[in-house]
């Protein structure tokens, strides 16, 4: 069995290939809470955070019950799935004997998520707002070219930010495209890797030749996960993972201002920069 958290928006999704033992545990569990009824091929939820889940059974599994190989729990609201990782928590204490005991350390991350309200977002440092402190472009949003089933799995938040649209083969990093990806989840360390891939400080201004520049507003999960905005002329837009592009938070309020709109887990706010056109987010 394989088992993928959708969780992050910068960085691929944290995935496991399970002992039998513990599968059989783990789909015996969703089929019981009957959550397994509840798969559907539908997208999962484009806010920021968890998501939901994605299992591809073995075929021991898919011959003895008779199921689909894959299975798609999208986490409607962020507490469906709170009884689940309750127990995931104390099967995967003892998955740890197996191996996998990195599994047990997402599914407690996971499972402080659901069981608190609504985090508040990061005030953050005193930094530049969206005043022009450089020239820069604001295109309109437009999210369907994102949301294309041929882009829409490996373009996440830094490709959008970037507004560098491809096929890439996973989810472009910061720093890939310069050679050096960033060493740890700080601010600091995104940024400066971003930097090497071309972008600018928000009062260090590009030519006229780099348009289209975008401003972009950076956000980070403590020690998990980083995430981007760009704006546009009315809003702030996003791509959280492998989710829709989308012009609201995970309240579903539409983004006036990124430093104080619902950023789920990502509570630490890093400022503006600008991209030129010539960054470089793939290698």
């Amino acid at each position: 069995m394989q088992l993928t958290l959708d969780m992050f928006s910068g960085r691929p999704n944290p995935s496991w290939q399970l002992p039998l033992i513990i599968g059989r545990k783990v789909f015996e569990l969703i089929s019981d809470s009957g959550l397994r009824q509840l798969s559907s091929p539908a997208p999962f939820p484009s806010r920021l955070g968890y998501r939901g889940i994605q299992i591809t059974l073995p075929v021991d599994i898919i011959q003895r019950y008779r199921v689909a190989p894959l299975l798609n729990l999208p986490a409607i609201s962020v507490v469906d799935h709170l009884p689940l990782f309750r127990e995931l928590a104390r099967i995967t204490k003892i998955a740890s004997f197996f191996g996998v005991d990195d599994l047990y350390k997402f599914v407690l991350l996971v499972l402080d998520i659901l069981q608190k309200t609504m985090t508040p977002p990061g005030i953050g440092s005193p930094s530049a707002t969206a005043t022009k402190p450089c020239p820069f472009e604001m295109l309109a949003f437009d999210p369907n070219p994102w949301n294309e089933a041929a882009y829409k799995p490996t373009n996440n938040c830094y490709a959008y930010a970037a507004n560098k649209r491809a096929k890439y083969r996973s989810k472009p990093q910061p720093g890939i495209g310069s050679g050096a990806m960033f060493s740890s989840l700080s601010g600091a360390d995104v940024k400066d890797a971003a930097k090497r891939d071309g972008a600018h400080d928000v009062g260090d201004c590009f030519p006229d030749s780099e348009a289209p520049r975008m401003l972009v507003a950076l956000v980070i999960w403590p020690g998990n996960d980083y995430h981007w905005y760009r704006k546009h002329p009315d809003c702030w837009g996003h791509k959280p993972g492998s989710t829709d592009a989308r012009k609201v938070d995970s309240s579903g309020a539409v983004i006036a201002d990124p430093e104080k709109c619902d950023r789920g887990p990502y509570t630490e706010f890093h400022g503006y920069m600008l991209i030129p056109n010539s960054q470089k987010v793939a290698a």
